[in-house]
């Protein structure tokens, strides 16, 4: 009589935590994928960037728009140096929404 009780008891919590592990191992497994998505979007960003290489750019981000020579994309940073300073701004390419060429003479 005690093993039938035991048994009613065991069983669904044994259910429970393997139903447990195998839920957290797909959101792993999910975290991953989308980790390596925005990876992929990084590489892109970056190759965007560079070719707006040596070129005055306006580059804005969700706070500030900078002004400024593209001197180099390196990973997820970009160096910017400002009109009329001698300060390098460095940015992270994850914040930047919007990059284009300054329009010279129109």
């Amino acid at each position: 009589m005690e093993y039938s009780i035991g048994g009613a008891v065991f069983i669904p919590l044994f259910i429970i935590l393997v139903m447990e592990e195998n839920y957290r191992r797909m959101e792993m497994q999910r975290r991953l994928l989308l980790r390596k998505k925005r990876r992929r979007g990084t590489d892109y960003m970056n190759e965007v960037i560079k070719g707006f290489i040596g070129k005055e750019c306006i580059v804005s981000t969700m706070n500030s728009n900078v002004t400024g020579v593209v001197e180099a994309v390196d990973e997820n940073w970009v160096s910017i140096r400002p009109r009329n300073k001698t300060a390098t701004e460095i940015m992270n390419t994850d914040h930047i929404s919007r990059i284009r060429e300054h329009p010279r003479n129109k």
